[in-house]
C-alpha cells in the first residue's frame, strides 16, 4: 500500500486582498493618555496588556491604516498551528503585522462589538515582566464588558483554522 504523504499546515498562498474590516488612525497622545481614554470608555484593561503598554516597544505613531479581519484559515492554514506558523502564513497572504498601538487604539474604535465576539492581533510578540511572549487579544465578554488583553503565544500554544486576527492591508 502506498504511504500517503503527511497533510501541510499550511495552504499554498499569495498575496491577496482583504476587505477592509476597519480604518484605524493611530498617534495623537501619550501611552498614559491612551490608557486614561481606555478606562474613561469602560474597556478592562488585563495586567499583561498593561504590561504590554509599559514596555519601551509600545511606540505612538501617527498613521492612518486599512486594517483586515479574517479566520486564520484565509491564510491557507488548514490545522492548528504556532504563532511562528501564523505569521509566516500572513506573510505569505500579504498581511502586514500591527503595531502594539493599533491594538489599543482598534479597541477604543469598537464601541460596538457584539458579547462574545473576540478575535487576535497580528503582531510581533512583546516580551513581558515574566519573560515570556505576548500578543494583543481583543474581547467582549458575555456581559458586554470590553477587554484589552494580553495572551501568551508560547511555541506550545495553539491557533485553530477558525480563530479570527485582524491585520493591516499592504499599501
Amino acid at each position: 500500500m502506498p504511504r500517503r504523504k503527511p497533510a501541510s499546515a499550511t495552504a499554498p498562498a499569495g498575496p491577496r486582498a482583504f476587505p477592509v474590516y476597519l480604518q484605524l488612525g493611530l498617534g495623537g497622545g501619550s501611552k498614559r493618555a491612551l490608557v486614561q481614554a481606555l478606562e474613561r470608555d469602560g474597556c478592562y484593561v488585563g495586567p499583561c496588556a498593561q504590561d504590554m503598554i509599559a514596555q519601551s516597544s509600545f511606540a505612538v505613531a501617527e498613521s492612518t491604516l486599512k486594517l483586515a479581519r479574517v479566520q486564520l484559515r484565509s491564510f491557507g492554514l488548514t490545522e492548528w498551528v504556532g504563532w511562528n506558523d501564523v505569521l509566516k502564513a500572513a506573510a505569505k497572504a500579504g498581511a502586514e503585522k500591527l503595531s502594539a498601538e493599533a491594538a489599543a487604539r482598534l479597541r477604543l474604535a469598537l464601541p460596538e462589538q457584539q458579547p462574545g465576539d473576540h478575535f487576535w492581533i497580528l503582531m510581533d510578540p512583546i516580551v513581558g515582566a515574566d519573560g515570556e511572549p505576548y500578543v494583543f487579544y481583543l474581547a467582549c465578554h458575555d456581559d458586554g464588558e470590553r477587554r484589552l488583553l494580553g495572551r501568551y503565544v508560547s511555541p506550545s500554544r495553539r491557533f485553530f483554522p477558525h480563530r479570527e486576527i485582524v491585520f493591516a492591508q499592504r499599501s
